[in-house]
């Protein structure tokens, strides 16, 4: 059983929740390698790319 895992952004606790990193930070600058790791849902880490 997957361990469930809380977003950073809105709090949602889910299997859904992932650690990845930045989605605003590596949709800006692609190239760097030391984006911070976030943990979020798949909404709130569409809408953390859609910021950038």
């Amino acid at each position: 059983m997957a361990k469930k895992r809380r977003c950073e952004r809105c709090g949602t606790k889910s299997d859904a929740v992932e650690a990845m990193p930045d989605p605003m930070t590596t949709a800006l600058e692609p190239e760097a390698t030391d984006h911070d790791e976030m943990t979020l849902c798949p909404p709130c880490a569409i809408a953390r790319f859609e910021e950038s």
